[in-house]
């Protein structure tokens, strides 16, 4: 006897057989036993998920002689018949191969003759979406009006591609990617039926890269199988589908934590070596920093990590050493690697360069690389790793500063080279009605900024407001957005501001960012200065000034 896939081998025989989506199992049931059995039905989802299982098995439950609860007997004559593909009543069409007008006009045709055997004719069309317009029109009238005894199951993979003619004449199911647990359980039901020894660990593994096909879950247990014959290891499923195990990706994390790029550069290597997909570890290694991510910002990663206890408390202790920056540049830069490496003749090259990038932020220039520098140096200040000292030079001490003048008077050294600490001119200084209109039309100018082709711009613009500080136009930021303050106050960014309110208003103006802290500190500033200048006034009046605080 021939050998048969594992697939086909256990392919479900009833609805109770179909793994993770009893929300259509259920319905589908409930319609057969109340008899309200509709003329056309359209299953969506992805591969492997069960669409054309589901769609025999409602042929078989809508015709069987001995209907059990909605489920068909599979042991009447009916139901052998289409199990064995002797039924002409039940029609299997691949519409990727036959998506032709001619090909559906026969359905036409055909749809006027009763069944033979069955009480209702059936025709499964598959990929549906591979058919022609004028096949799809061709199949239009007959699905709209179509005799009592035919009904049609419709399944697609890419149900954004039926007209809305199509989809508004059928009932709609959604199938839904299978969980990992489900995948594990009904594997664990096969292996055993077949006297296969696998640790849960390696069925998880085969479950987590069949990303929730069934079908692709038992095509690698079979290609397993073949590889370790009766016991099967971890090692052998990872060995098989060329992928590495967590051991080695959280190794090579530490050592780009470390900045080792030596290291990771070995790993690379020991990768290729051992004969390791470089696209599919670019993917497992982006997918290793995403669960480092949420170990960070969910409060119970169980919840939203499908691994063992074991894997989730190593990933807790490994996050505690990276901050939220790095992870977000880490996924940034390898899912741009991910996506080159795919058409690339030497991925090798993509990834090295990527992880070169990220062990040493310098080489990038992204935003992300810049966030995770600043994070870095934060991070340094605040345990006391870097002293920030201010030195005078002893030539600066001396300066006399009567003997200069105003042209001759040196410029203040910025503290960064790109961000504008900016200093207000008095020359430039404008009056309060000049900046009343500017303020007013201040949505203006952001959507101006928007439409012009700056959104990170626009983005850093969103939540702020404007009003006058000593006589130029203060962006005021919250006090949580001191990174939005830093990159707005770039060079090129305030310039730009600049030269739009000019644009807009005719009106030079000089712009400078502010935290509210700063402006709530000027005022106090202020209203201090003022108190001082009081009591001094008082002090060379005597008593004819009097102080009331109110």
């Amino acid at each position: 006897m021939a050998y048969q896939a594992l697939y086909r081998k256990w392919r479900p025989l009833t609805f109770d057989d179909v793994i993770g989506q009893s929300h259509i199992t259920q319905t589908l049931v409930n319609e057969i036993v109340h008899n309200r059995i509709a003329h056309a039905y359209l299953f969506c989802g992805t591969r492997g998920t069960g669409k054309t299982s589901t769609a025999k098995i409602f042929s078989r439950a809508i015709n069987c002689l001995n209907n059990h609860n909605g489920n068909p007997c599979n042991e009447c004559e009916i139901c052998k018949g289409i199990l064995d593909g002797s039924n002409m009543d039940v029609v299997e069409i691949d519409a990727a191969s036959n998506n032709g007008v001619d090909n559906i006009r026969e359905i036409r045709d055909e749809v006027a003759y009763a069944p033979s055997k069955s009480k209702y004719k059936v025709y499964i069309i598959d990929e549906v979406h591979m058919l022609s317009s004028g096949a799809f029109n061709a199949l239009l009238k007959t699905l709209e009006e179509p005799p009592s005894h035919v009904i049609f199951i419709l399944a697609t993979t890419e149900s954004h591609k039926i007209p809305a003619t199509i989809l508004s004449r059928c009932q709609r199911f959604d199938f839904k990617r299978i969980s990992t647990d489900d995948v594990v359980n009904r594997l664990k039901q096969i292996i055993q039926k077949d006297h296969i020894n696998i640790d849960d660990k390696g069925l998880r593994l085969i479950a987590r890269v069949s990303d929730g096909s069934m079908r692709d879950a038992l095509s690698i247990l079979d290609q397993c199988i073949a590889f370790g014959e009766q016991t099967i290891t971890y090692e052998d499923i990872a060995t098989t589908l060329g992928i590495v195990d967590n051991v080695f990706l959280f190794e090579i994390t530490d050592s780009i934590l470390s900045k080792d790029t030596g290291k990771v550069m070995e790993h690379v290597e020991k990768l290729v070596m051992d004969g390791r997909d470089i696209v599919n570890f670019i993917e497992d290694l982006t997918l290793h920093f995403r669960n480092l991510l949420m170990c960070k910002v969910v409060g119970q990663p169980e919840n939203v990590l499908d691994m063992s206890s074991e894997a989730i408390e190593q990933l807790k202790k490994q996050s505690i050493t990276i901050s939220q920056e790095k992870i977000v540049h880490c996924i940034k830069v390898l899912s741009e690697a991910h996506a080159n490496a795919k058409w690339s003749s030497n991925p090798r090259i993509v990834l090295e360069v990527a992880l070169m990038k990220i062990c040493q932020p310098v080489l990038d220039t992204s935003t992300e690389a810049l966030m995770d520098r600043i994070a870095e140096l934060e991070h340094k200040l605040t345990a006391g790793a870097v002293v920030v000292t201010q030195e005078v030079s002893q030539e600066r001490k001396v300066f006399d500063q009567n003997n200069v003048t105003q042209e001759t008077k040196p410029e203040p050294i910025p503290d960064k080279a790109d961000c504008v600490e900016q200093e207000v001119e008095q020359a430039e200084v404008q009056n309060d009605s000049e900046l009343n209109e500017i303020i007013n039309m201040w949505p203006e100018v952001v959507e101006t900024i928007k439409k012009s082709g700056k959104p990170i711009l626009y983005g850093h613009l969103v939540d702020v407001y404007v009003e006058s500080v000593d006589g130029v136009l203060g962006i005021i930021f919250k006090d949580s957005c001191s990174m939005n303050k830093m990159m707005v106050s770039r060079k090129e960014n305030i310039e730009f501001i600049e030269e739009t309110i000019l644009k807009l208003s005719g009106t030079p103006v000089k712009v400078k960012c502010f935290l509210e802290k700063e402006i709530k500190n000027r005022q106090e500033d202020d209203k201090e200065d003022k108190f001082q200048q009081l009591m001094k006034l008082k002090d060379e009046l005597g008593d004819i000034v009097q102080i009331y605080d109110e």
